[in-house]
């Protein structure tokens, strides 16, 4: 956000400091400034409001005041006179207060239009605006003065009265600059009894535009539904200076002030104020404790340095430390935001740089520490992590056959559905990154949304190698102490019309575990194991088991066999060749020996005992 040294000093009888060093002052009390540019005889400041701030400080009154605060220097804001005298008024009717939260008008006659004085033209050329005539430039100057943005229209070419309402499907409006736009139920519009006359919070049209024949002019300054404003602007592709303010929440008893400055610099006779306010905004408390303030900040401030802190911020301090919160600072709702305040004014540089004393040590947050658990895991077996959103489309709802929530705001025309699995994302990142590598193994860990919000752990290689990722699977278990688990009989596939409409060739093969059952069964404190210094002996044997014997049954029989150390399947195969009720294995067997190299003889012999202990039948 531009501002106009110049025009901050205009609130100060005494000098401020030069713009470097009032550039540092802000910037150390959470108003960082970007950069500074000398402008003839006036430096531009831009400086980078906080979203939590720019409620109050999107203008010129507001970093005056800041910097009032900070340098402890008073203040005078500009002096406002009005000449209401005229009789003359006009209807305001607003459809939903919720939309529209206070609508204020203003009508002023018999004006002149024509350019600018130069001092007004200055200031607003300095903040980036440009000069367009007296009467524009007037409401460009108060916006930019109070954060407040305003509108004028043509007071004559307005039929009826004025309505804030939601357009009609199908609606027209040519804006400021010619261009036209079809409007929908979900605009918010300025009309009269004939036509839309601006579309609200964002830009005007063209039936109310003033021009060098204006005579007669209704001044606009309301409070919009900052929410709706941002949808909006978002959905139309049209930003300007006035939704950019709207966009945040302004004080809507901002409105009247904004109509009376306005007034005051046009300084012509005017009506008494059209004011529609039904939810009027009040100030609100929040009972604070010195000594919390002191705890978190780690200092003692004395309660009077917080009480001048806050009084000059515009707080209100009540009895017991219970403070009235002005309508302008929407950001402060809790004590936290009451101390932050405190902290930052007072100043953080002023905190003694010492650590934090615990009278007990940190407790881990398991959620979060099994998490980077399971993907330091993940990577170490070859895994990469990838990151997808938390929508899909109809795309990925069709080819998947998914039961899906639709989402009532979408981020997106496409993305208007919660993900219930990861699975289709995983898919479509396998294909893409096999158009750079010969062959992918993905995961993710991340949520889902099926009958509830979950957190799941999903990975995918780029192959029909059950096996392959049913290893990786157990080797992930076993780092994570879990050992009690098993696997359903049947193979996980994707359909071949699903893949073929995906594309994959080389085939995909994927899983997707409850992460709240794997952090609920692993186990942190896992025994230390002494590493043999002895070498591992290692034999392949192939064979045939009964066919209704499970794998895992084989595996963990032979694990219970001395030396022992490992056991890894790499094929299954059912079918020619393998006699009926039987099915074919192979096996890798890791042996090692805590106290000796073992030699052929004694290998031989586990072998053999391995394959008495499992029903090992040799192939014919």
């Amino acid at each position: 956000m531009i501002f106009s040294y110049n025009w901050l000093q205009s609130y100060f009888r005494e000098k401020l400091p030069t713009p470097e060093k009032l550039a540092e002052i802000l910037t150390m009390h959470s108003f960082e400034n970007e950069y500074i540019e000398k402008k003839g005889s006036d430096y531009i400041l831009s400086i980078d409001v906080l979203p939590d701030r720019a409620g109050d400080c999107f203008s010129h009154n507001g970093i005056a005041r800041e910097i009032s605060v900070l340098l402890n220097k008073k203040i005078t804001y500009p002096k406002i006179k009005t000449k209401e005298t005229l009789k003359d008024s006009i209807s305001v009717d607003i459809e939903n207060s919720d939309d529209c939260l206070r609508y204020t008008a203003l009508i002023i006659k018999n004006v002149k239009i024509e350019e600018s004085p130069k001092w007004l033209k200055e200031r607003l050329e300095v903040c980036g605006i440009n000069s367009i005539n007296n009467i524009v430039d007037i409401t460009n100057y108060v916006m930019l003065e109070t954060g407040q943005p305003m509108h004028v229209f043509d007071y004559d070419k307005i039929s009826g009265g004025i309505i804030i309402r939601k357009a009609k499907k199908g609606e027209k409006i040519s804006l400021l600059g010619g261009k036209e736009y079809i409007l929908d139920e979900n605009v918010l519009i300025i009309a009269d009894e004939e036509a839309p006359l601006a579309i609200a919070g964002i830009k005007g049209g063209q039936k109310a535009e003033i021009t060098n024949e204006t005579k007669n002019i209704v001044l606009e300054s309301a409070n919009f539904n900052h929410k709706l404003i941002s949808t909006t602007a978002r959905r139309l592709n049209i930003r300007t200076d006035a939704s950019l303010r709207f966009e945040q929440n302004i004080d809507p008893n901002l409105t009247s002030y904004a109509i009376d400055r306005a007034d005051s610099l046009i300084g012509l006779p005017s009506s008494s104020k059209i004011d529609v306010y039904k939810k009027k905004l009040k100030p609100w408390n929040i009972k604070i404790n010195i000594d919390e303030i002191n705890k978190t900040l780690g200092i003692d401030i004395p309660k009077k340095e917080v009480e001048k802190i806050l009084k000059n911020l515009g707080f209100i301090v009540k009895e017991n430390m219970v403070i009235e919160v002005p309508t302008y600072r929407q950001d402060v709702t809790i004590p936290e935001n009451i101390t932050e305040e405190v902290g930052r004014i007072y100043g953080y540089d002023k905190i003694p740089l010492t650590l934090p004393y615990f009278s007990e040590p940190a407790k881990i947050n398991y959620d979060i520490f099994w998490q980077d658990k399971a993907k330091d895991i993940m990577k170490e077996l070859g895994y990469s992590e990838v990151f997808g959103y938390s929508f899909i489309g109809d795309q990925e709802k069709d080819d998947f056959n998914l039961t899906v929530r639709e989402i009532i705001n979408p981020v997106s025309s496409y993305y208007k559905y919660l993900r219930p699995t990861i699975i289709p994302q995983l898919i479509n990142f396998t294909k893409e990154n096999l158009k750079y590598f010969d062959n992918v193994k993905i995961f993710e860990l991340g949520k889902v949304f099926d009958k509830r919000e979950r957190m799941v752990l999903s990975g995918a290689i780029s192959s029909n190698n059950y096996l392959l990722i049913k290893s990786d699977i157990l080797a992930l278990f076993d780092k994570l102490g879990i050992n009690k688990f098993s696997f359903g009989k049947d193979e996980i596939k994707i359909g071949k019309d699903v893949i073929g409409k995906v594309g994959i060739k080389s085939g995909i093969t994927f899983f997707e575990i409850d992460f709240e059952k794997i952090q609920k069964n692993a186990i942190d404190n896992k025994e230390y194991k002494h590493v043999s210094y002895h070498p591992i002996a290692s034999r392949d044997i192939s064979g045939l088991i009964d066919e209704n014997t499970e794998i895992e049954e084989i595996v963990s029989k032979i694990k219970n066999i001395d030396l022992v150390k490992s056991v890894e399947v790499f094929d299954v195969f059912k079918g020619k060749n393998v006699p009926p009720g039987k099915k074919s294995i192979s096996l890798t067997i890791n042996l090692q020996s805590e106290e000796k190299t073992l030699d052929g003889e004694i290998i031989d012999e586990i072998i053999t005992k391995i394959k008495k202990t499992i029903n090992w039948e040799e192939r014919k």
